[in-house]
């Protein structure tokens, strides 16, 4: 069956889906035009330093970038790290979305997307806490920090409780693959 065709059937038989799918397409694109303008933004203020001073929507750096280049390459990559990582969830939830079948949504490879969004939930956790901390650190020692936008280094816990409840959810759909098969086999 080819692509197209697949398309035109899932929205036939799973409209609810695929109307969630565009909502996650939307999110995803998002967070890569940040991540890239965060990338792009901070390649070339190497080149150009001023451009640090609106790195993205409004992110000063340039302070931090004339300070010490090594802490500003530091904070950046902190944040590109998160962005990107936030882009992967929704890259998976895309990929869920898109391969679930509701007739028999328990299936391996579902389990493992789902793995995959606790995984990187985990990571998106872990470094906003150290990224926050390390914000921190700077500002005690005097680096001229602006206080940096909540969508940079913020929701960490969250999302460590996120990665917590993703998991659980991974094992129900494993739980339900056992029990799928078991009844494939009695009937």
């Amino acid at each position: 069956m080819s692509i197209k065709n697949q398309w035109k059937e899932k929205w036939a038989n799973q409209p609810g889906f695929m109307v969630i799918t565009v909502v996650i397409w939307s999110i995803f694109i998002g967070l890569c035009i940040k991540a890239g303008g965060l990338i792009f933004n901070t390649t070339y203020s190497f080149f150009n330093p001023l451009v640090a001073k609106n790195l993205y929507e409004g992110l000063d750096l340039y302070g931090l970038l004339k300070e010490n280049y090594w802490h500003y390459l530091g904070a950046v990559s902190f944040m590109i790290t998160i962005q990107v990582l936030k882009a992967f969830i929704f890259l998976f939830m895309i990929k869920i979305f898109l391969t679930i079948n509701l007739n028999q949504p328990f299936s391996q490879s579902i389990v493992s997307l789902i793995k995959q969004i606790s995984y990187v939930s985990l990571q998106v956790g872990i470094i906003t806490i150290f990224s926050s901390q390390y914000f921190k650190w700077l500002a005690k020692r005097d680096f001229d920090v602006p206080p940096v936008s909540a969508s940079y280094v913020s929701g960490a816990f969250e999302y460590l409780f996120m990665a917590a409840l993703i998991y659980a959810l991974a094992q129900v759909f494993k739980k339900g693959i056992e029990i799928q098969s078991e009844n494939e086999l009695t009937v």
